[in-house]
């Protein structure tokens, strides 16, 4: 089922086709088409004394959806699948139906629908929600005119959110036009005043004190961008995708701290990401989040998100049997070969009870799915090609996965093929990444447990190294001892079996190759593996 949303928005109007045709992998909202036009209705209302939209914008827009029209019938995208969204600017705009009725004009069969401000902080938690597997947390969608403040708990595919959402007129082109007339202390103090207020109005059913906090929209995405540049303590960020990066709310305090001035702008404009249109609003985004810190400070996580409202229609439209999906498990089903299923029971009868269950449920039926992906490679691009493969490779652009996904999935993976990339930097930054983002120790014992799974899934991949099973009875595997501080796993294998004996030294090597990492970090709280090697 291919749909199509126009989103238009007060900054620029977004134009996406989205395939949900497919149940393996709708979860991860696919994009067929997506196009961004630098169509600011917000700065043509400014412009006019009697907020009318301007012929000369009209015009611009009628082309722009003309040609999307053009572009879904080549598509075969069916009329009546196509929805389109106005937003604050529409909402306040005096000749919005002069703008909507050109656009029946355009194609009759289309919906057409002027969001309230209800609606379009629905939409934008729903396109949050679909931006991770879980979320639980405040929820801010900022806009050019506007910004929608909420709460959201999506978990096990249920999401709920605020029956009081609320829109505030703190929009990004809004503080910037704001500031240059009046002083940013009053307009601070101002919007403070009102984050409080609103904060109290949505109700949170949890405290504010260590809730996390999920941030959308054009203005955020590149403050997130900002942080990025700012807050890592090497030469660069190692994800360089702003949908699942994550801080805390004292780092983006600092980020807030950062002057902007007409000495600092072009700078700016060098940050991956920010253009010169953005960059001359993040001063008011900038004091938008120092307001956001005053009147919150017992925030913890600040989470960034690509999902906003076309993400959130397209969620919206989803079962629920296909939002309770795991967005890892999806987008990496369709590269799995025949033998994958008989790896993953193998695999699940040789992970401990004691196993984090991110890595049991979430990662390993990941790493599973893609054991032979990078098989056609070279050697010696096959392990750099995994580590990447969800930063810049084949799944650099599916939708719902955080950075700790993205970077033990390439690490895991990378593991597989052997560990050896052309820059080790890298490798290294990722690896700083999971530990750091999972707070340390479960980070570590992240890292020991994809370990564990990377070299125990390469053994019974080697196994069956067409990626089919042709003897089911090669390998079977017994959980013997399972306990906090040691696991014992016993692998019986067919005598005389070719496939086995071909890759025998790896099978004999497991062992120590799995206390040699755990003995290299100091990995506490994880188990001493043993294997038992039977050949009957």
């Amino acid at each position: 089922m291919l749909i199509g949303v126009i989103d238009i928005g007060s900054n620029a109007v977004r134009f996406c086709i989205s395939d949900l045709s497919d149940s393996l992998v709708s979860r991860n909202l696919p994009i067929v088409f997506q196009e961004r036009a630098k169509i600011s209705l917000y700065d043509a209302l400014a412009a006019s004394p009697d907020r009318r939209i301007s012929d000369d914008i009209l015009n611009t827009l009628r082309i722009a959806i003309t040609r999307f029209d053009k572009i879904c019938k080549a598509l075969n995208v069916p009329d009546k699948n196509v929805s389109v969204f106005g937003t604050e600017a529409s909402r306040s705009a005096a000749n919005s139906d002069e703008m909507f009725a050109m656009i029946r004009n355009i194609n009759s069969s289309w919906a057409v629908n002027l969001l309230s401000q209800r609606m379009e902080a629905i939409y934008g938690a729903m396109g949050i929600a679909s931006s991770f597997y879980e979320i639980k947390g405040l929820v801010m969608d900022l806009g050019g005119g506007s910004i929608q403040i909420s709460w959201a708990s999506s978990l096990a595919g249920n999401c709920v959110m605020s029956e009081s959402a609320v829109s505030l007129p703190y929009g990004a082109a809004a503080i910037f036009q704001r500031l240059r007339a009046q002083r940013a202390e009053g307009i601070k103090s101002e919007i403070t005043s009102a984050f409080a207020l609103a904060f109290k109005k949505i109700k949170p059913p949890f405290p504010l004190k260590g809730a996390s906090l999920y941030l959308s929209g054009g203005g955020f995405r590149g403050l997130g961008c900002l942080a990025m540049s700012i807050l890592s303590d090497d030469e660069y960020y190692p994800v360089p995708i702003i949908n699942g990066y994550r801080c805390s709310i004292k780092d983006l305090e600092k980020v807030a701290q950062k002057q902007v001035n007409g000495k600092t702008m072009d700078k700016l404009e060098d940050v991956f990401r920010i253009s010169k249109r953005r960059a001359s609003q993040l001063p008011g985004i900038l004091m938008l989040v120092q307001a956001l810190v005053s009147a919150a400070p017992q925030i913890d996580a600040v989470y960034f998100c690509q999902g906003g409202i076309k993400e959130g229609f397209l969620y919206s439209k989803l079962d629920d049997s296909l939002k309770i999906r795991d967005p890892l498990v999806t987008c990496t089903a369709a590269h799995a070969r025949p033998a994958c299923t008989k790896i993953k029971t193998l695999m699940t009868s040789a992970i401990s009870s004691f196993t984090p269950s991110y890595i049991s449920k979430r990662i390993l039926p990941a790493v599973v799915n893609l054991l032979y992906y990078q098989a056609p490679y070279t050697k010696d691009t096959q392990a750099t090609a995994a580590l990447n493969i969800a930063v810049t490779g084949v799944l650099a652009g599916v939708h719902g996965l955080s950075h700790v996904d993205r970077a033990l999935l390439g690490i895991i993976l990378c593991e597989r093929w052997g560990g050896e990339v052309f820059d080790e930097r890298v490798l290294g930054r990722l690896c700083d990444l999971v530990v750091s983002e999972s707070r340390g120790n479960l980070g570590l014992a992240y890292m020991f447990w994809g370990y564990y799974v990377s070299k125990l899934a390469t053994v019974f991949a080697d196994l069956f190294p067409a990626g089919i099973v042709d003897n089911e009875n090669r390998v079977k595997v017994e959980l013997v001892t399972d306990e906090i501080d040691a696991l014992l796993v016993e692998l019986t294998f067919v005598k005389d079996d070719p496939c086995t004996l071909a890759v025998w030294d790896n099978v004999e090597s497991l062992e120590r190759k799995v206390k040699k990492f755990r003995k290299k970090f100091d990995i506490v709280g994880v188990p001493k593996v043993s294997f038992k090697l039977s050949i009957k």
